[in-house]
């Protein structure tokens, strides 16, 4: 076991009692709305001091060695950076459509629009590479943090609460993780955030131009990623009929909101329609609503047949798992072994604030804005709930979880402030010291960990090898150790996306996602005599345990790019 295996268990344990306390000094309490007698106030000047320093660190932890760390590109990165490369240059995707309102990419999506098209306004701008991909969701990721921290602030009318909760953002494993690669899900967070601020906005307003702007904002969420199209329809259904029967929302600006919402939806509707009403394709030189090639319904939903029970009952017990101490047997590129998604030991005090309810912020029964405040995250992670019992989780399907999982830990620390602000400084400086170690862990370690699913100098070498090949000379590429090459080869060599559907092979065409077995003069998957002379005029990508067989003294040519060389005459 490693120290941070002997540090959860402590730590857990540790914030259980602490938890349990604060229930039981509530439970005995005499005036139970009265906050911790001492607590200090914090001056406007100490809280912007605080918050800067908070912002600073955020950004730090995001940004720093982005284009090092993860080491190489992942193929969903390649895919959604490919396809804004092909659209931005060429205005059309790497399937020949123009302009698509959803790209399908692999053939049945995994590369959502919002993603693509803010990429594509990168590229116009700043042109292609690694960390240019990933700059986005990294700055995404630190304004996520202060838009949490504008929620907070106006929930919780403390500026201690709404630091904390933004501080706890800025350390979070997952939330640190997902800012420095670019998979789709990745902007979630901020798209989700920003919708829930506006709504809180409208709430406090009861402005109706603020509730259209968080219906316009809910609606891009849509764009986001395909859980929201799930999501937050329930959601927007539950808190719509709660703010109603607060009086915090008229009939008349719910309207007006879901106009607004429809309008921008609209163009991913008719997508929709597209797909799965039976509309038929719409494809001009100027936009494009296509279908997909295949369905993931099968991949992604539970069947309704005998299997049911048996799934959901599994789904359950992964729903718990991600609730508490994390899913091991998740994919290394969304956790550390050990820091799970919130870390480990934080689950007590998220089941406090859940189990608590108003109480942990005070709010009055009386008081209709702020009740209603509060059921935004209500809501929204009752939906998330249900969605994940339907559906064959993982940690990027569930990413509209965290920040409602993250608020109501800020609840039970604030219920714990609020009685004895002791335990809440203990739970604090436990978190620090967690954060301490998983920023050591992840800057140190998680290249090692990650190599088989970034790949690692693979994009360079298939770079080189093009640059040496031209269009004349075949390339022949090893798949020791890769998923899908043929990404990372589009998207390193800015491939003519005409060229590439004019000639791409698949592998299988009806599959879910499509992968190529060629296109143009790249070959991927070696013959068995690769390095016999019947290959002395191509240029080969092998990886290091291929290299063995290649005679050194043959007169090649090896360039040397980590795992993968490329060799030629």
């Amino acid at each position: 076991m490693r120290i941070i295996d002997y540090y959860n268990y402590i730590a857990t344990a540790a914030c259980a009692v602490i938890g349990a306390a604060a229930v039981i000094i509530y439970k005995k309490a005499k005036d139970k709305d009265v906050e911790a007698k001492g607590a200090a106030v914090l001056s406007a000047n100490a809280a912007r001091i605080f918050l800067i320093v908070i912002m600073l660190f955020a950004a730090a932890v995001r940004l720093i060695g982005l284009g090092s760390i993860p080491a190489g590109l992942q193929q969903d990165e390649a895919s959604l950076g490919y396809d804004a490369f092909a659209i931005a240059k060429y205005g059309v995707d790497r399937n020949g459509f123009a302009y698509p309102i959803y790209p399908i990419t692999w053939g049945c999506g995994g590369g959502s629009p919002l993603m693509i098209y803010l990429n594509v306004l990168t590229i116009k701008l700043f042109g292609t590479g690694v960390v240019k991909l990933r700059l986005l969701p990294a700055i995404l990721g630190v304004a996520t943090v202060y838009v949490f921290y504008l929620i907070l602030k106006e929930i919780t009318l403390s500026e201690k609460k709404a630091l904390f909760g933004a501080a706890f953002l800025a350390v979070c494993p997952w939330h640190i993780i997902l800012s420095r690669w670019s998979l789709d899900s990745n902007i979630m967070p901020f798209t989700l955030g920003l919708s829930v601020y506006l709504f809180i906005l409208g709430i406090k307003t009861e402005k109706t131009l603020i509730y259209c702007l968080s219906a316009a904002s809910y609606a891009l969420c849509m764009y986001s990623y395909g859980s929201a199209t799930i999501v937050i329809p329930i959601h927007l259904l539950l808190i719509s009929i709660y703010c109603l029967r607060k009086k915090v929302l008229s009939v008349k600006q719910l309207i007006l909101a879901m106009v607004t919402f429809i309008i921008v939806f609209a163009p991913l509707l008719v997508f929709y329609a597209v797909n799965y009403l039976g509309l038929p394709e719409i494809v001009t030189g100027s936009f494009s609503f296509n279908k997909f090639t295949a369905s993931r319904s099968d991949e992604v939903f539970l069947r309704l047949d005998s299997s049911l029970p048996a799934a959901l009952w599994d789904n359950v017990k992964q729903l718990l798992i991600t609730l508490t101490i994390g899913d091991n047997d998740e994919m290394l590129c969304h956790f550390i072994p050990g820091y799970a998604t919130l870390f480990e030991f934080t689950f007590p005090i998220t089941f406090l604030g859940i189990f608590i309810g108003k109480k942990a912020f005070d709010i009055k029964a009386e008081d209709n804005k702020r009740s209603a405040m509060d059921a935004v995250f209500t809501t929204l992670l009752i939906s998330c709930v249900l969605f994940a019992l339907g559906i064959r989780s993982d940690v990027s399907r569930m990413v509209m979880i965290f920040l409602p999982l993250i608020y109501f830990m800020v609840k039970g620390i604030s219920f714990i402030w609020d009685r004895r602000a002791i335990g809440a400084y203990a739970v604090m400086v436990v978190t620090f010291l967690a954060a301490v170690l998983f920023v050591k862990d992840y800057f140190v370690g998680f290249n090692d960990r990650t190599s088989d699913i970034f790949m690692p100098g693979y994009g360079e070498a298939t770079k080189r090898a093009y640059e040496i090949a031209g269009d004349e000379k075949e390339i022949y590429s090893t798949y020791e150790d890769l998923s899908a090459p043929f990404m990372l080869a589009l998207y390193y060599t800015d491939y003519d996306p005409v060229k590439f559907a004019d000639t791409v092979v698949y592998k299988d065409e009806t599959a879910e996602f499509r992968v190529a077995e060629s296109f143009g003069n790249f070959k991927f998957g070696l013959p068995e005599d690769y390095a016999s002379d019947s290959y002395k005029d191509a240029v080969l990508i092998l990886s290091s345990s291929e290299l063995e067989s290649i005679d050194q003294g043959s007169g090649c040519t090896i360039e040397n790019f980590g795992k993968y060389s490329v060799v030629y005459n």
